[in-house]
């Protein structure tokens, strides 16, 4: 009777080690592999200004292009008119509030010690990386491959 109970009991533990798998994990790989490519940036665009109305920049206005390539080992690599200008990782997290409370899912970046955190969102071919809520800029992407 022992060993019966015992068998069963190693049976309900293998089964439940395969099913406790987190969503956030799925959705977390999901918005990796979106992610990995090449994207040209289209424009920013800036709302918290002095004169209160949004400033926007392009590649027109500023007379640069800029791609950012993210690489499937977490690395990213950002170029300026086709030249390297500089390159870091980047994953995904939340951020934990001190009232307990978790973020959506952002994706952080880290160029020498500076790490940043955006809240992202990819649509098709687009990736929009919003940093307004630090008086940041919406800057706008399209995938390029």
């Amino acid at each position: 009777m022992k060993f019966s109970r015992l068998i069963y009991i190693l049976f309900l533990i293998f089964l439940l080690s395969f099913n406790c798998e987190r969503k956030e994990d799925n959705y977390q790989t999901a918005s990796e592999e979106m992610i990995i490519g090449e994207w040209d940036w289209i424009e920013s665009v800036y709302y918290y200004t002095m004169s209160g109305l949004p400033y926007v920049l392009n590649p027109d206005t500023v007379g640069y292009s800029q791609k950012h390539i993210y690489l499937p080992d977490g690395t990213l690599k950002i170029y300026r008119n086709d030249v390297l200008e500089t390159s870091g990782s980047y994953w995904f997290d939340r951020i934990t509030y001190s009232n307990g409370t978790e973020s959506d899912l952002r994706l952080f970046t880290q160029k020498d010690d500076y790490t940043n955190s955006v809240i992202f969102r990819i649509t098709k071919d687009t990736l929009l990386l919003d940093n307004t809520e630090v008086d940041g800029a919406k800057r706008i992407f399209i995938r390029i491959k």
